[in-house]
């Protein structure tokens, strides 16, 4: 049936909705899908070592992330090598655990890298083993990996890294080691995750002044630094944060990015205003985390149109996919349906104005991506025909994922003179509309 009806305008009885495309209203550009680089427990023989060359291919051709979150703990400063014993496989995971947040400062001058009271062994374990091999992947079919450098430290109270100077000597010590070692320093550093989840933990004041001071320090070094801030876990929270940010001096030279998280506050209101807040002060706007199956393609779907997302997250690498019998790989549930959005939708696409007759019903969303080929992705609430006019006259390949499977069509739609197109969807889902 699908097959049939892509061909046809809608009639003869048939319900549709229609969608009018307007290349003219434009929003926001899109950064990436990301997904983080997540440490096993136990680095020297993973569970997912016999199947992660298939996964990582699959990461990047299927689900199509071109984002990673890089982690750095707040521990990888300190001299006692409790980090690189545990990559080693010299001591468990619980030993490690119970330390990975733990600093020393490596010295009492914050100007002054003792480059001995550092551990970076964690950090390369995921530049080696996930980064570079995903950056590889992507430069084969002519894309860049967008690689984000993500502070943790989920230590309660006050830490000598709140310090401006301390932490601004943290960052660089990375910078400067990335950079030496393997060529190449983040996109995008991102200053504390989850600062309203410890107690007594990072404020916005404090993450204001580290964000100035690094930005100073970085310069200073001939690094052009992006910030990505607050993360916070509670969507109510980014708002303050936010705006206690930028109440200090310096702060917002190179903050780039308004990020939250969706454990608590949820609300299309609270979307609304981060929307807004972003706007006003020249912020993009990232989803970076609601893990465990829960960032379905209705959240992906108003955070790109409410919340006006440039980057979006909802899995970690090695959560993207179900591992069965025999190492085979599937999509998770939500990402069979979210990667209908990710994989046709790239770096550097703008989103574009989409209008139904139908909301509630059949909801659009539409990019111009960098190269000029236009992506439909259309949430159906029901199974039915949908029209879309305003396409460039060209070919375009028209998939969907619904409960029962997702499909793709075998042969490309080609629209008429009058740049329309008509496509069916059999059911609750995701109908995608790309150009080829």
């Amino acid at each position: 049936m699908l097959a049939a009806l892509a061909m046809l305008w809608p009639g003869a009885g048939l319900w549709a909705a229609e969608i009018t495309l307007d290349p003219g209203q434009r929003f926001q550009t899109m950064s990436g899908w990301e997904a983080t680089a997540d440490l096993p427990d136990n680095p020297t023989a993973p569970v997912y070592a016999a199947y992660r060359a298939e996964q990582l291919d699959r990461t990047v051709a299927e689900v199509g992330i071109n984002r990673v979150r890089l982690e750095i703990r707040s521990g990888a400063e300190s001299s006692t090598g409790i980090i690189s014993r545990f990559i080693r496989g010299e001591i468990g995971f619980d030993d490690w655990k119970n330390t990975r947040y733990q600093s020393d400062n490596d010295n009492d001058d914050p100007f002054t890298i003792n480059w001995d009271g550092f551990d970076f062994a964690e950090l390369d374990w995921h530049v080696e083993r996930t980064v570079l091999p995903l950056r590889d992947r992507l430069a084969r079919r002519g894309e860049r990996l967008i690689v984000n450098l993500c502070y943790v430290a989920f230590d309660n109270g006050q830490t000598f890294h709140m310090a401006p100077e301390e932490y601004a000597e943290f960052v660089l010590a990375t910078y400067l080691h990335l950079d030496r070692k393997y060529g190449f320093t983040p996109d995008l550093w991102e200053l504390v995750l989850e600062p309203d989840l410890p107690r007594d933990g990072w404020t916005g004041a404090q993450m204001g002044a580290a964000m100035a001071a690094t930005s100073k320090r970085l310069r200073a070094h001939g690094f052009t630094p992006a910030f990505v801030a607050p993360s916070v876990t509670n969507m109510k929270h980014a708002v303050p944060y936010v705006e206690a940010i930028a109440d200090v001096p310096g702060a917002m030279r190179d903050f780039v990015e308004l990020s939250y998280h969706r454990y608590g506050g949820r609300g299309t209101e609270v979307l609304r205003d981060i929307a807004r807040t972003a706007g006003g002060y020249g912020l993009r706007t990232g989803m970076l985390e609601w893990w465990f199956g829960r960032a379905t393609h209705e959240v992906l779907h108003e955070d790109l149109t409410v919340g006006m997302n440039s980057a979006w997250q909802g899995r970690v690498v090695r959560g993207l996919h179900d591992v069965g019998p025999g190492n085979t790989l599937s999509p998770r549930p939500e990402v069979r349906y979210t990667l209908q959005y990710f994989r046709h939708v790239r770096h550097g696409a703008v989103r574009i104005g989409a209008a139904t007759d139908s909301p509630g019903l059949f909801d659009p969303v539409a990019f111009v991506n960098p190269d000029g080929r236009y992506t439909v992705v259309v949430k159906a609430a029901r199974a039915g025909v949908v029209a879309i006019a305003g396409l460039p006259e060209g070919r375009y390949r028209v998939s969907y994922a619904v409960r029962r499977g997702s499909a793709e069509l075998p042969a490309p739609v080609a629209t008429g003179p009058d740049r329309r197109l008509a496509a069916e969807i059999p059911g609750a889902g995701v109908l995608t509309v790309t150009a080829e």
